[in-house]
């Protein structure tokens, strides 16, 4: 008789103190790991010399959505009457607002970002994207090579490629006018230059 006493206490105690299992406000947090995420922002510009510079920071997705509003807002009050001398007010901002293309390695405009300058004067301008460090995963660096999954273009027009040392795909490809949002990149793994004209 002691013994079932003795269980219908820890029973009894169990039922008052809970099932066991975490709180349920711990689980609401779960999703806002996404939210507060950070994503680098590279920014790469080619110098009138020839040689590159490149310059990396951590950015929300809030701040990251609040950067494609302000475009977005830019392209829509220019409308039609975009200009070089726009784009060159543009490039004052030490930022990605004025680049010339943004390339995210994930759909919808989303997660890592490679902001690319062409240099000004330029009547063209090719990256090759194996080149561009795009993440730390241990034990390697990963590149932009065979990573866009979705662009937005600033000014110039131009096309994504897949290139060996010495030719392009003439199949594989995803080319883009100015000002264009691609949410989704076609052959995306297999792309690994980029190519930006003055039209």
């Amino acid at each position: 008789m002691k013994r079932s006493n003795t269980w219908m206490m820890v029973c009894g105690l169990t039922l008052v103190m809970g099932c066991g299992g975490p709180p349920e406000d711990l689980s609401t947090d779960a999703p806002e790991v996404r939210e507060d995420a950070l994503f680098s922002q590279t920014i790469l510009r080619e110098l009138p010399d020839g040689t590159m510079s490149q310059e990396t920071t951590f950015i929300t997705r809030e701040e990251q959505l609040a950067q494609i509003e302000a475009r977005d807002a830019i392209i829509r009050s220019l409308g039609t009457r975009v200009t070089q001398q726009d784009l060159d007010d543009l490039l004052v901002d030490s930022g990605c607002a004025g680049s010339s293309l943004w390339l995210f390695d994930e759909t919808s405009l989303q997660g890592n970002q490679l902001c690319l300058y062409k240099q000004v004067g330029a009547d063209q301008g090719w990256l090759s994207l194996g080149t561009i460090i795009r993440k730390f995963s241990s034990p390697f660096f990963l590149t932009w090579a065979n990573a866009v999954r979705s662009l937005y273009s600033g000014v110039h027009p131009g096309a994504l490629q897949s290139c060996t040392a010495t030719s392009c795909s003439a199949t594989i490809y995803q080319t883009f006018n100015a000002y264009q949002r691609l949410n989704t990149i076609s052959y995306a793994t297999q792309l690994n230059w980029a190519y930006l004209y003055t039209p």
